[in-house]
């Protein structure tokens, strides 16, 4: 922008010493005097917290799995099987999300590889980086679409945005706003989703745990397979990450 200087470390120029100490001498003046208290506005925040409405609910679940219209009776089942539901629903939205993640490092992975670099290792086996990305982000999609059968299996709308759904849509956002970026690198495109698979593991043992709680041991099994798969995930990305930071500063894809 007109006007605005670049900071040193954009343009590689050296520090101004007198730019440095106007800073100071700037801060030195118009800092508090003494330590500001905050109580006021911590006790409002409370407040707010207290009186706050929930972000949402989920339909109760109205029979028993299988579809046989038999309702479910006790109230404590019932209520696992809520929770089950609204978990079920925040990894379905965070699948959506990570299918997307990955198309997104596709297309700037094929920018670098179009401008002639090859940013990544083949997997051990000799699968392509690119192969690999393709088939992982299939893998996040079936995720998806086996998540929302089990959601009917037990009675639920697997097109219900379900309060843990939205808070996650929410927390991921932010991930996919940084690998969309056409300024972000490859590097810092793999640390977002770096986060998600971190997080990703993490639910997908939640999900078995609740499972079991709510009674419906039947899902455990394609559960299991799932967080198996997306701890493979988990260390190709961190692989990949590693290699483009160690062998691959001041390129491009860094």
């Amino acid at each position: 922008m007109e006007g605005t200087a670049p900071g040193p470390n954009r343009t590689g120029g050296a520090i101004n010493p007198e730019g440095v100490a106007s800073m100071l001498e700037a801060v030195n003046e118009l800092s508090p005097r003494k330590p500001v208290s905050t109580l006021l506005m911590d006790i409002e925040r409370q407040w707010y917290i207290t009186e706050a409405e929930a972000v949402g609910s989920i339909p109760p679940p109205i029979s028993s799995p299988g579809g046989k219209g038999r309702k479910i009776k006790s109230t404590a089942a019932s209520a696992s099987v809520g929770v089950l539901l609204d978990k079920l629903g925040e990894r379905i939205a965070f699948e959506r999300t990570g299918t997307r993640l990955y198309g997104a490092v596709i297309t700037k992975y094929l920018a670098l590889a179009n401008a002639g670099e090859v940013p990544l290792p083949p997997r051990e086996d000799g699968e392509p980086a690119l192969e690999t990305l393709r088939r992982i982000r299939s893998q996040e999609l079936q995720h998806f679409r086996m998540l929302s059968q089990c959601v009917q299996e037990i009675g639920g709308d697997p097109t219900a945005q379900t309060p843990c759904a939205d808070v996650t849509a929410t927390a991921s956002s932010g991930l996919l706003q940084v690998v969309t970026d056409p300024r972000t690198t490859l590097a810092q495109s793999l640390n977002a989703v770096l986060t998600a698979e971190l997080t990703d593991n993490a639910g997908w043992e939640l999900l078995g745990e609740l499972a079991q709680l709510a009674g419906q041991s039947q899902l455990t099994k394609p559960f299991a397979e799932a967080l198996a798969v997306e701890q493979e995930h988990l260390e190709m990305v961190e692989g990949w990450l590693k290699t483009l930071v160690a062998s691959a500063p001041g390129t491009s894809a860094v």
